[in-house]
């Protein structure tokens, strides 16, 4: 046999060690995923850092060049006197390297006394338009150096353009502020302009040129003017980009990561978690060989008390005392026991129960038939004397009739016990007047009943409630709860027969004035063969079977029947009938009619054992 605690450990082990690898992963790959997006996030926000600082830039660069257009001295062409003043102010003028004015048609004269014709710079013309323009990167004529250019239109006092004032700013100045934002070690800043080519990059003059394919279509997104966040690989690194454009030029600006450094937490997560799962899995399988441990002692102590119950003692009692599932189990054990011992009475009781029930069939079968078999002798005894007369003739013959009638009433109890416990036994539904039905049922009985020195009444709320019912077990539920109230009343009592309208259903109440029924009796009166005085002290006949059938019944129809009683006041059944109704084909289904005037002889089955 495979030890329990193997059962345990074993799975419980596999089942934490794919969970806890399973969350694991989960873990790293959902940390990563935020790891990677923060990533993201952080350069998209250093370029756009980058893209405003060098807007900004760039506005105050024009900002001094249109302040330098609009002063007397420019709007006349003085040069000396501009430059004159920009020599007074070269700290606020220090990004530049040169300023130059120009006139119309392109002659120009600069800071560091050189001067020339720039009517062939592309800026020149855009400048003249009455636009203030920053050039693409181009190679100065007066310095040779890489620059761009920022220049403003001058007008003069009828607004009309005479010239412009321009400023070279050094490409370095640029890569200065570019250079000034980086990400982690490895990560740079670079600028392209709107022809692709490199204003800014930390170690490449043109990085288009060296770029693979890959960066190449990332340059051209930027170039186009687009903004993004890529991933690429340059000299055999993963790298991560992202990029936006500088709309006052259409220059763009990207900010690029070194994946590896930035994911470099991950993989150490990564490990951090693979460590944690084997200690995790470790310490779950220490504690859980203690806990085995723990729980099998007990569990074999309380299999010890099994077996000596499945050898029969009923008298054991687990005594694990625990506030876990254990101790549940004992006290489970224990309720068990318990339970076992109690079905064991109750069996006794129902086999006393039986032989009880046995002895009042016997008694009420062997009852009529003396009763028949003597009156049979007496008449036998008469005739042979010729001293039969017809009073003697009819007085004997109502005996055997009324004590053929308590026999078949018993007969046909038993069968229709039988036929409900099996199924066999269906309702004829038809939708009909039930208030009609119960009248005529009551009216019925009543020279019966007063025969028997009663007084019955029928009273109804309504005059007509269709509901479907099957009227002849109708008939017999009524007449049995009248039987009923005849039996277990005194001459000059009453006995009512009321139907009250509850809309959604009928209430039936059958009320007398009798002699009651003790509250513990009553929980009992329903249940078959049981009656409330047993057979050696009761002063009524019956089987015990007369109520559970008219429970049955009522139920069968999706009702309920209940009793309200008390001693020496008397016993009201009331039944609660649901109104329904049945299909018209259903209903017509059923061809025999009920009859109004119920039958006499129904009356003296059900009556049969009601003795004067």
């Amino acid at each position: 046999m495979k030890s329990l605690k193997k059962k345990i450990i074993l799975p419980v082990i596999l089942v934490a060690s794919i969970g806890l690898l399973s969350l694991a992963l989960i873990a790293y790959t959902f940390s990563k995923k935020i790891i990677i997006n923060n990533i993201e996030t952080i350069t998209e926000e250093k370029v756009e850092k980058l893209v405003v600082n060098v807007e900004n830039k760039f506005e105050q660069w024009k900002e001094k060049m249109e302040m330098i257009s609009t002063m007397h001295a420019a709007q006349t062409l003085d040069y000396n006197t501009v430059f004159k003043y920009i020599e007074d102010h070269r700290k606020f003028f220090k990004e530049y390297e040169v300023v130059l004015i120009s006139d119309i048609d392109g002659n120009y004269e600069a800071t560091n006394g050189v001067s020339g014709n720039i009517s062939d710079r592309e800026y020149f013309h855009k400048t003249l338009e009455g636009q203030t323009v920053i050039s693409e990167p181009k190679i100065s004529k007066s310095t040779g150096n890489p620059i761009i250019v920022v220049s403003a239109p001058i007008r003069d006092n009828e607004d009309k353009i005479i010239g412009l004032v321009a400023g070279t700013i050094n490409l370095s100045v640029i890569t200065d502020i570019i250079n000034d934002e980086k990400f982690g070690n490895y990560g740079y800043a670079y600028m392209f302009d709107s022809h692709g080519a490199t204003v800014a990059h930390p170690t490449e003059d043109d990085l288009f040129k060296s770029a693979n394919k890959d960066l190449k279509n990332i340059i051209r997104r930027m170039i186009r003017g687009e903004e993004g966040t890529e991933y690429y690989f340059y000299n055999g690194e993963k790298k991560l980009v992202s990029f936006k454009p500088v709309k006052s030029t259409g220059w763009s600006i990207g900010m690029s990561a070194n994946y590896d450094e930035m994911t470099k937490s991950i993989e150490m997560l990564k490990l951090y978690v693979l460590i944690t799962s084997v200690i995790i899995l470790i310490l779950i399988g220490g504690v859980l060989y203690f806990l085995t441990n723990s729980c099998v002692k007990p569990i074999n102590k309380l299999k010890e008390y099994m077996e000596v119950a499945a050898k029969g003692d009923l008298t054991v009692q687990s005594n694990i005392k625990s506030n876990d599932e254990i101790g549940v189990l004992s006290n489970s054990f224990n309720t068990l026991i318990k339970e076992n011992k109690r079905l064991l009475e109750e069996t006794l009781e129902y086999d006393k129960l039986k032989t009880e029930f046995f002895s009042n069939i016997s008694h009420e079968l062997k009852t009529p038939l003396n009763i028949i078999f003597s009156t049979m002798q007496i008449l036998s005894l008469y005739s042979n004397k010729n001293e039969l007369d017809s009073e003697k003739l009819n007085k004997h013959i109502n005996i055997v009739n009324q004590n053929s009638y308590r026999l078949l009433r018993l007969v046909n109890n038993l069968i229709d016990t039988t036929r409900i416990d099996s199924g066999f036994q269906n309702l004829n539904l038809q939708n009909k007047n039930i208030v009609e039905v119960i009248e005529n049922i009551t009216l019925s009985t009543v020279d019966y009943v007063e025969s028997k020195s009663r007084e019955i009444t029928f009273d109804t709320e309504i005059e007509e409630k269709i509901l479907a019912f099957d009227p002849d077990q109708m008939e017999r539920i009524i007449l049995n709860l009248i039987s009923n109230a005849v039996k277990f009343t005194n001459p000059n009592d009453k006995i009512e027969v009321n139907i009250y309208d509850k809309k959604e259903s009928i209430l039936i109440s059958v009320k007398d004035t009798g002699i009651g029924i003790s509250e513990d009796k009553q929980k009992i009166i329903f249940e078959r063969f049981r009656q409330v005085d047993p057979l050696y002290i009761r002063k009524n006949e019956g089987s015990g079977i007369g109520l559970s059938l008219v429970k049955s019944l009522v139920e069968m129809h999706n009702g309920n029947i209940c009793v309200k009683s008390k001693c020496g006041e008397g016993t009201e059944f009331i039944i609660e009938i649901p109104v329904k109704l049945v299909s018209k084909e259903e209903n017509e289904s059923y061809i025999e009619e009920f009859i109004p005037q119920c039958n006499i002889d129904k009356i003296h089955i059900e009556f049969s054992d009601i003795y004067s």
